[in-house]
């Protein structure tokens, strides 16, 4: 709806809230395989295609519910053409482990990332949000952005929360 153009960079909660402990280089370690063939995926075939991947793991865990494992992030990989090989391999390559923890540093010290998804803007200020109930789509999704990005323009503007309360939609 809106011409934006989306960067990724890694960020590992692993990382964050364990420093010095390695929860990369573990296969066993939940989620760990995904950041690692994201990481392949993105090198090989480009930062797009490391979208397609993340928002086909999104779909399947949030959508359809179901459970992030190995087996899910393969499914994930053929939805969006890719081998499911892809898994060993970047499991295979430690440079994956180097990309992910050089990004996460990057990400954390110069952008102040602590474990929430982050848009960085152009300026390079980091911001959290916006949090939402239902995803928009369409025309309401563009013009979510056009506000959400006026106010990030903004020099005075810093943060708008609401009660919690019940969140489920039309409540």
């Amino acid at each position: 709806m809106r011409n934006v153009e989306v960067e990724w960079a890694f960020f590992s909660l692993q990382t964050q809230n364990k420093p010095g402990a390695n929860a990369l280089e573990d296969p066993n370690v939940r989620g760990t395989p995904a950041l690692r063939t994201m990481a392949l995926v993105r090198r090989e075939e480009g930062n797009v295609r490391m979208g397609d991947l993340y928002r086909a793991i999104g779909e399947r865990v949030h959508e359809r519910g179901e459970d992030f494992t190995t087996d899910l992030l393969r499914a994930a990989l053929s939805d969006v053409g890719l081998q499911e090989s892809l898994v060993v391999d970047a499991l295979a390559d430690s440079v994956t482990v180097k990309e992910i923890l050089e990004e996460h540093d990057s990400v954390a010290t110069e952008v102040g990332c602590f474990g929430v998804p982050t848009i960085v803007l152009p300026t390079g200020e980091g911001m959290f949000g916006p949090v939402l109930t239902v995803a928009p789509t369409g025309e309401a999704a563009g013009e979510l952005w056009d506000h959400f990005e006026w106010l990030t323009k903004q020099d005075y503007f810093f943060e708008m929360k609401r009660e919690r309360g019940d969140a489920s939609p039309g409540a």
